[in-house]
């Protein structure tokens, strides 16, 4: 798929940008139109009507002042007497009357109103003006042209009422007017209000629209793979409905879902080999202990001598060395239970080695380097930390394929600062500074699609739940090196060291009670006699191989032991039908009956039979799962086995169970 460019659509953030502008806009758009259309013209009325009412009540006031001073003229007129609190009185409301009215060059009134409020204005002064003279012409006592005076003032008071009453109706008039407009205003407010609700009713289900196909649909559609990629589905395709943000996420996604659909079929191929190898395992293991068998006994032969004792002896080392590789081999092929010991690093590296050691000499490597001998145990998982060691060795390995020898690879071991460290060195071609930076991420590979991309993330990983660290350190010369390192482990812990690869299981543990373990304790001082030997020991050897079997039965027999066979759970019961046993070697998987049904069976019908089983097994990962076989773990010798060690194992066994012979 190739990737989508950002410029051939609207971001989502623009996208939502843009929703939240315009619904901004609508939501701001009502407010400035109200406040143009209605608040201008009822904030215009409301200023023209405080104009108006504060000039009515000052005319008004001074009309009513001016009114009485003329109802007290009138009477002073027929009186003869003038007297002074009547006369201060007047001045008083004289001074009201004749203050002018102060109107505003710039206030919010018609120029007609204003113009019938300068004429009353202009009435009220000349009346004020006329009473004031009226009442010093009392004062001076010329009463004859007081009273002339008084009705000319009379006059001018009748004007002022009639100048009054047309300022009321051309100011009642304007205000009407005006409240008119604003009425007209709000109506057209509230259809336009109706209208701009209904608008954006109408571009709610658009704005939806919109929404659901750049936001919701697309992040269901992710939602909905996540959940089918928890559900372990890697086959899911997120559709990329778009170049926008979601889109390029929904490429990355799906680009991870074909990464981890990679990497599920590597697993698989691998997990299918290791199931492959688990089980051939047990096939190989088979031949293995015949061949080592065949080869022992040779070797016990006193006549033979020479070139053919020295291949013999050859023959028996490849053997005994295939079984080792093996061994380490199907560690690997199942993921186990595991527990933390003490570990020794020193043997880890050893194991480690002998895992990778084949491609040494394919590849022209020379291995070196120094362990030291005193290196404290750290805590750990021994299985875990080899993994994490043979990980480093084949990436080292790798790297030395890409360069022309001399190839050189080095293991260092050693104890500072209360840390065991190994160091993995190579002279390759090193890391580049772009690919350090990611080197410990999942899926991050310089291989191709040889590599996984998880081996150093899983590595980093195991060696910090074991409190350590897993890092790539500059190098002296070229070439690439890693160190893992690990906390000393604490002086408290009396666990034994782990050993970095499995050996046959050890001694066995004294089994069940039995009739000779019995009678053993009744012994003074209840310890069990000693076999020195196996003479006369009855011995009962079940396995399906008879080039397994047979060699055994040879060397046993040499050693004095009473040997009987059978290829499978089924004889070895007609054949104890028949005579007892000391010992009975079972294999664990035959035909017909195997050593688990065979076990089984004694333990129901003959339970002393039972407690001198032991069993032989070549499947090796089945072992070292722990529970995964339902028989007694340290009864269990792993294939193959060598004779003189199954030598011991027997005679050991039957001293914890008595030392007797069978009858």
């Amino acid at each position: 798929m190739a990737p989508l460019s950002a410029g051939r659509a609207l971001s989502l953030r623009a996208t939502l940008l843009a929703v939240a502008l315009a619904a901004g806009v609508y939501a701001a758009a009502l407010p400035l139109y109200l406040y143009f259309r209605v608040s201008r013209p009822a904030l215009a009325l409301g200023a023209a009507t405080e104009t108006i009412t504060m000039a009515g009540e000052n005319l008004a006031r001074r009309d009513s002042a001016l009114d009485q001073v003329l109802d007290i003229v009138r009477v002073l007129g027929r009186r003869a007497s003038r007297p002074a609190d009547s006369l201060a009185l007047v001045r008083r409301l004289l001074t009201i009357g004749q203050t002018p009215m102060e109107l505003a060059a710039n206030a919010p009134i018609p120029e007609a109103l204003r113009a019938q409020l300068v004429r009353v204005d202009g009435a009220m002064g000349r009346t004020g003006s006329a009473l004031a003279d009226f009442v010093s012409g009392i004062e001076r006592g010329r009463r004859a042209d007081a009273t002339a005076r008084l009705r000319t003032v009379e006059d001018l008071a009748k004007a002022v009422d009639d100048r009054m009453a047309d300022a009321g109706r051309v100011a009642r008039a304007y205000l009407l007017e005006r409240q008119r407009v604003l009425q007209a205003a709000a109506s057209e407010v509230r259809r336009d209000t109706v209208l701009w609700v209904v608008v954006g009713v109408l571009w709610i289900p658009l704005l939806v629209l919109v929404l659901r196909r750049r936001l919701s649909q697309p992040l269901h559609a992710l939602e909905t793979g996540l959940a089918r990629v928890a559900d372990g589905d890697l086959t899911v395709a997120v559709p990329t409905l778009g170049a926008d943000e979601i889109g390029r996420l929904a490429e990355h996604f799906n680009m991870m879902t074909r990464v981890l659909r990679d990497r599920a079929e590597e697993q698989g191929r691998f997990a299918a080999a290791g199931e492959l190898l688990a089980g051939v395992g047990h096939e190989v293991n088979n031949p293995l202990m015949a061949i080592a068998a065949h080869a022992e006994n040779r070797l016990a032969d006193a006549g033979l001598q020479g070139e053919q004792r020295s291949e013999m002896a050859q023959i028996l080392r490849q053997a005994r060395r295939a079984t080792k590789l093996l061994r380490g081999l199907l560690r690997f092929v199942r993921a186990t239970e595991r527990e933390v010991t003490r570990v020794n690093l020193n043997d880890v590296v050893r194991g480690a080695l002998d895992l990778v050691s084949f491609r040494f000499g394919v590849d022209e490597i020379v291995a070196g380097g120094r362990l030291d001998p005193n290196l404290p145990a750290v805590e750990g998982d021994a299985i875990k930390l080899e993994q994490v060691v043979v990980n480093l060795l084949f990436n080292a390995i790798d790297a030395l394929r890409a360069v022309k020898p001399p190839r050189q690879l080095t293991v260092d071991t050693w104890v500072a600062d209360r840390r065991v460290s190994v160091a993995v060195a190579d002279n390759g071609k090193g890391v580049a500074p772009e690919i350090a930076t990611r080197l410990f991420r999942p899926f991050a590979t310089t291989k191709g699609r040889r590599g996984t991309g998880l081996g150093l993330y899983i590595s980093r990983q195991i060696a910090r739940e074991a409190g350590g660290e897993l890092a790539l350190v500059p190098s002296s010369g070229t070439g690439a090196r890693f160190v893992l390192s690990l906390p000393v482990a604490e002086a408290a812990v009396a666990a034994p060291a782990a050993p970095a690869a499995p050996a046959a299981p050890a001694a066995p543990a004294a089994p069940p009670p039995s009739p000779r373990a019995t009678a053993a304790e009744a012994r003074p001082g209840g310890a069990p006699r000693a076999v020195p030997s196996l003479r006369g020991v009855r011995v009962l050897i079940v396995d399906d191989e008879e080039p397994v079997r047979r060699p055994m039965m040879r060397y046993l027999t040499r050693k004095g032991a009473q040997v009987d066979m059978a290829s499978d759970g089924m004889e070895a019961l007609t054949v104890l039908r028949e005579r007892s046993a000391d010992v009975i070697l079972a294999d664990l998987r035959m035909p017909r009956m195997g050593g688990i049904e065979l076990f089984a069976q004694l333990e129901e019908e003959r339970p002393e039979l039972a407690a001198r089983v032991l069993f032989l097994s070549g499947d090796i990962s089945q072992l070292a799962e722990p529970g995964n076989t339902p028989v007694p773990r340290e009864r269990v010798l792993v294939k193959p086995v060598e004779l003189a060690e199954l030598e011991r194992r027997i005679l050991e066994f039957v001293s914890a169970a008595g030392g007797g012979r069978g009858g």
